[in-house]
């Protein structure tokens, strides 16, 4: 198959390149991914736990997803590529933990739903984009609430980490947009702020709203949850890798890549958010071009 050659031939080069590094006279470079996967045959992959439809547990307790579809993909295409058996290592991660645990190398990639952002990309790097979205409110759908304005001297729960959302938030405090202002109340994950908010203790949840879709439909009564308000931001999805391992990052875009060329990003795609997935986002044209326009050509 043309994508497993292609795969294969890189990391032949890749691998060929990897005892070179870190032998100039500038101290030790950290071991790149690809070589410590080789010698340990283990992959250590970051997922949520509740992010539906990117990565979650189902009704019967099994840990499943879009990210974690890819990242079955990516391991069994490392183990085609390197000829060898690859233990594939789950580990949670939350917007708080996330970034840290790649950027010490606990973690190998967090395939999630993490916005690349400037200050992000200072301690980690980050995959091409394979999804794009904004923040926007989960309420209750007789709250009266429409817009962010309707925020007013409300409480708005974030969670801890997702500094984008905060930030978008804290903006419309500050110009005005939303005042008086509403409190932000931080918490550790987002099942946690949709309790609170089932219980009152708060008035709004805000995040990406391709979040928000999927903690609606995962609802006892999805009728009585509505996604509302304008994209406060913009949130270029990626997976997150660490800092200065061009190799890993090479391999992983090329993968990503040739998944999409190949078609079966899509039908990933559609299986989680299709019309008949977990949650209903078609693929507009829009989203297949950025797509595209990634894909660089062999």
């Amino acid at each position: 198959m043309k994508v497993k050659v292609f795969l294969a031939a890189a990391l032949s080069v890749i691998l060929v390149a990897l005892p070179l590094v870190g032998c100039g006279g500038g101290g030790t470079a950290p071991e790149g991914t690809l070589d410590k996967i080789q010698k340990t045959g283990e992959i250590t992959i970051g997922h949520r736990e509740g992010a539906v439809p990117f990565a979650f547990y189902d009704e019967a307790g099994n840990w499943v997803g879009f990210s974690i579809d890819l990242g079955e993909l990516l391991t069994k295409q490392l183990e085609q590529d390197l000829n060898m058996t690859i233990k594939l290592n789950k580990k949670p991660v939350n917007p708080k933990t996330r970034i840290p645990l790649v950027a010490n190398r606990t973690i190998d990639i967090v395939m999630g739903c993490t916005t690349r952002t400037i200050p992000r990309d200072d301690v980690v790097d980050f995959t091409l984009t394979f999804f794009a979205t904004g923040a926007r409110m989960l309420v209750a759908a007789d709250s009266g609430i429409e817009t962010f304005a309707d925020l007013a001297g409300k409480k708005c729960g974030v969670a801890t980490g997702a500094t984008n959302n905060i930030k978008g938030l804290e903006a419309a405090n500050a110009s005005g947009e939303i005042n008086p202002p509403c409190e932000i109340v931080l918490f550790e994950e987002h099942p946690k702020a949709f309790l609170a908010l089932q219980q009152g203790k708060i008035d709004a949840h805000c995040t990406d709203a391709s979040l928000l879709a999927g903690m609606k439909a995962a609802a006892d009564n999805p009728e009585d949850w509505n996604v509302v308000g304008r994209l406060l931001t913009f949130e270029p999805l990626a997976y997150v890798v660490p800092e200065n391992d061009s190799d890993w990052l090479d391999y992983v875009n090329t993968f990503l890549i040739h998944l999409i060329k190949s078609g079966e990003f899509y039908e990933v795609y559609d299986k989680w958010f299709g019309v008949n997935g977990k949650v209903s986002i078609p693929m507009t044209e829009e989203y297949k071009t950025l797509l595209n326009l990634q894909s660089f050509p062999e």
